[in-house]
């Protein structure tokens, strides 16, 4: 959407609730932003579209594009604003900055290229009035593509199978909900409404940029804390290639972070006796399956090059190069071609 239009579409809204917007803020929507401003644009129009206005929202900038202050200004909504991390904080500094700056008692990490559902504020609301006493709420999300249209995701089905929460509301505490979690990372990150009052110092553990959201939800279970999910889809998060998932499955970072995770937690579990928490952390069966899955497509991938190479490749040969690819020439002027 055209920045001119969104500004349009700001005022158009913040006309029509004029009156219910000035209730105080009870959510807080903070964006942790560095790089991608188109996806920004859409991710706000999200926060704007919410059915519930008693909202704050804050974009927490650490990228190096420019025009995201002048986004943020021109929506001419005073519940936006617009914080600059000087220095650099990383990944883990610029989600707890996020935490920190929110001045509500509910919080959701709202990731810069995913999109809120209409109705994720109302009913992060209203399960956080059910269930006082719980350190986060989350809920289940949509999987959209670039240009915000449904896609289909072999990984996310998978994770949504394996979502306790994927038909009723669930509250995970105990020895119970660490087996839940330990399983898999069925948690959709930034759907996670953490309640400040709870969490309290705890906070996105800094060494880590896969399971940074993993070791704090599993921190809050082992510190006796509870977390509850919902079976609503009120989250649109997106795939594409540039996200963050997509890049530290590419360099393999993700699978060693996690195999680091189920180190660190498996002799936690342990020395608290819980046998079966114990066993599912040696197996670590979804983790396998997954690197198992992306080694098979990479050799379909492979067996797909060796497949169509006989008849590109005859095309290519014997031909010279150009200077769209080499503008100094080659060879020289008595053999060009060389």
């Amino acid at each position: 959407m055209p920045r001119r239009w969104l500004a349009c579409y700001a005022a158009a809204l913040s006309s029509v609730r004029s009156t219910s917007s000035s209730s105080p803020a009870t959510i807080t929507y903070a964006i942790p932003f560095y790089t991608g401003l188109a996806f920004l644009e859409r991710t706000l129009q999200s926060v704007l579209a919410q059915d519930d206005p008693s909202w704050s929202c804050v974009v927490c900038d650490e990228g190096k594009e420019p025009g995201v202050e002048e986004l943020v200004r021109s929506l001419g909504d005073a519940r936006v604003r617009y914080v600059r991390n000087q220095p650099a904080l990383g990944m883990a500094g610029n989600f707890n900055k996020c935490v920190d700056v929110a001045e509500t008692e509910l919080v959701t990490v709202l990731h810069a290229d995913d999109e809120l559902g209409e109705r994720y504020g109302s009913t992060m609301r209203a399960a956080a009035a059910r269930h006082p006493q719980a350190a986060a709420l989350f809920c289940r999300a949509q999987i959209i593509g670039p240009r915000s249209e449904p896609r289909f995701s072999m990984a996310d089905r998978v994770k949504d199978r394996i979502n306790p929460t994927s038909s009723q509301e669930l509250v995970l505490a105990g020895e119970s909900g660490v087996r839940a979690l330990l399983r898999a990372n069925f948690i959709v990150a930034p759907t996670l409404c953490f309640r400040k009052r709870v969490v309290g110092d705890r906070r996105f553990p800094a060494p880590y940029r896969f399971v940074l959201d993993w070791e704090l939800t599993m921190q809050l279970l082992l510190d006796g804390e509870h977390l509850v999910g919902l079976p609503d889809r009120c989250y649109r998060y997106r795939r594409h290639e540039d996200n963050a998932t997509e890049r530290l499955t590419r360099t393999q970072e993700r699978f060693r972070e996690e195999i680091g995770f189920y180190e660190r937690v498996l002799p936690v579990v342990r020395e608290r006796g819980w046998e079966r928490c114990v066993q599912i952390a040696r197996q670590r069966r979804v983790l396998k399956l997954n690197v198992a899955f992306r080694a098979l497509k990479n050799l379909v991938m492979l067996a797909y090059y060796q497949a169509v190479a006989p008849w590109f490749v005859p095309h290519a040969a014997n031909r010279p190069a150009t200077r769209k690819r080499w503008p100094e020439g080659v060879g020289t002027e008595s053999k060009p071609l060389e």
